[in-house]
């Protein structure tokens, strides 16, 4: 214990690591500032109270819509909307409210485009009748290709839910930027100085300081991840409603995952997208400690170590079908946006396997794999390194 302290006090220490962290710290706070403040949720609700109107729906979403999500449900979400807008339009209101809950439902469920339905509601009002939801066509639920579970989905506020997955995968790229800024100096950073023959003929250097560096590697970026999505949370409750967290993410009509098959909410979403973000952090400090093993300074481990983290995105764009497109999304650049890697992992056709759980499992073994053989080959060529 006494050496892992050791190496985790000269991490963090360094004067590179520090100014990463400072860095990142600061870039975080911006990624809170655009990804909340400036989201569409955010700006309209500044615009409503600025018009005059309550800022926003969460409590006739949370007391009246939240529950099972039927077509009955959703027949009465939208003659709500109608009812509002042609409401406000008789009142000669020009600037109406826009809510995005409303605006959803509608723009998903209406047979005819949104815009159309409206513009036929404000022809009503001045004709003085009002155009009423038995007047439209509307989709069901089934028409819609919505997943069926034994149980009923359940809707409730899931807007706000969609602002946050958002912002957690821009959090994954600061991670793991930051990780590779950490993981680049810490053997490299010897190497630099030339202290590599001296700390390695040590009672414990060949071995015990070794598995110090690489628990140290592993353990810094997870220590980190978990802190930011703390901080996310925290930030996330304060400016939002967050009742949404146990409605069905296949009702989340911002995300689009209708057909997604697996029962789960949003919160359990996250945590699987956290976890599937941890696994892929400790695959890039594995490769990012393996660089800087071999490595002669720490700028060229960091920019090698980048260069691998960035290419098998180049390479996206390159492989655009077949076998090696499908293993390309394996790797946590290509996972940053939690919406595409959850429909790409659902998808029978897309994706490896048949089942969403088999695909999440082969990414999770990848992964580790790739983990351990980085691990490996790093532990038994720093214990075979000589001066040179």
């Amino acid at each position: 214990m006494k050496i892992i302290k050791f190496e985790f006090e000269k991490v963090l220490k360094n004067k590179i690591v520090i100014g990463s962290l400072v860095i990142s710290f600061i870039v975080l706070l911006g990624i809170f500032f655009v990804g909340y403040n400036y989201s569409q949720f955010k700006m309209s609700e500044r615009n409503n109270v600025n018009k005059g109107f309550p800022k926003n729906i969460d409590t006739i979403i949370s007391q009246k819509y939240a529950g099972d999500f039927t077509d009955k449900k959703v027949q009465m979400i939208l003659s709500d909307s109608m009812n509002q807008f042609q409401e406000n339009e008789e009142k000669g209101v020009t600037d109406k409210p826009f809510y995005l809950f409303y605006w959803q439902m509608g723009d998903n469920f209406f047979d005819d485009d949104s815009e159309n339905i409206y513009t036929e509601m404000i022809q009503k009002v001045k004709s003085e009748e009002r155009l009423l939801l038995d007047d439209v066509s509307v989709h069901s639920i089934r028409d819609l290709g919505f997943t069926e579970f034994e149980k009923p989905l359940q809707i409730g506020n899931y807007v706000p839910w969609t602002d946050f997955f958002s912002v957690i995968g821009n959090i994954n790229l600061l991670i793991c930027v930051l990780t590779i800024l950490i993981c680049s100096t810490i053997f490299s950073n010897d190497t630099s100085k030339n202290v590599n023959q001296i700390l390695l003929i040590t009672k414990l250097g060949r071995n015990k300081m070794i598995f110090a560096k690489i628990i140290v590697g592993t353990v810094i970026p997870l220590c980190t991840l978990i802190l930011f999505h703390l901080l996310n949370a925290g930030i996330f409750s304060l400016m939002y409603d967050t009742s949404g967290w146990n409605s069905s993410i296949q009702t989340n009509l911002s995300m689009g995952l209708f057909q997604f098959p697996v029962e789960w909410n949003h919160l359990q979403t996250y945590l699987i997208v956290v976890l599937l973000q941890s696994i892929g952090i400790v695959f890039v400090s594995s490769f990012t400690l393996l660089i800087s093993s071999f490595a002669k300074s720490p700028i060229t481990s960091l920019s090698v170590s980048l260069g691998m983290f960035l290419l098998p995105q180049l390479l996206l764009q390159i492989f655009r079908k077949g076998i090696l497109n499908k293993l390309l999304y394996f790797f946590p650049i290509n996972n940053l946006n939690a919406q595409k890697t959850l429909e790409l992992l659902s998808s029978e056709k897309s994706f490896l396997m048949s089942s969403f759980i088999q695909n999440l499992m082969v990414v999770f073994l990848f992964l580790i794999t790739l983990k351990i053989i980085f691990d490996f080959i790093t532990y038994r060529h720093m214990k075979s390194w000589h001066f040179s």
